[in-house]
């Protein structure tokens, strides 16, 4: 069906023109956003992040907790693996104050020194990591 229409263009000497778009295209930003830290309960985790936050989202909308961590501020020390089979992943504030918003859905209801995001593996937080490091990068703030 394609082939004949072009066929008849070509054929009736009418030629096809690319339309230029109305905006230049944009480099997307640096960031991420996704669900999930594993299988089972740790689906309803859900992982957002650019230049100026990361998130960490529990539950549908936020319902049962929401972190907002400031990218520049913070840094992380390694997972460590729980009692419970899973993994922890902590963020801390590099100045030791409270920078990590907390609260449930879109409301704030208090501040953070540090903030701990469950995994199901250990290899998935360590992957996490990385890509937050490598966010950092892309951002321009230092290690």
């Amino acid at each position: 069906m394609i082939g004949a229409a072009f066929g008849l263009l070509a054929l009736s000497g009418t030629s096809v023109q690319a339309q230029e778009p109305v905006e230049p295209a944009r480099a997307s930003a640096p960031g991420f956003d996704f669900w999930g830290t594993g299988s089972e309960s740790y689906f309803y985790h859900r992982l957002s992040g650019d230049c100026d936050t990361v998130r960490h989202r529990h539950g549908r909308n936020a319902a049962w907790g929401s972190w907002a961590m400031p990218l520049s501020r913070i840094a992380e020390d390694g997972p460590e693996e729980t009692e419970r089979g899973g993994v922890v992943l902590r963020f801390r504030c590099l100045d030791g104050t409270a920078c990590i918003e907390s609260g449930r859905s879109s409301y704030v209801t208090g501040h953070d020194i540090e903030h701990g995001i469950p995994f199901q593996t250990m290899e998935r937080a360590r992957a996490f990591s990385q890509r937050v490091a490598e966010l950092k990068i892309a951002c321009g703030i230092p290690g």
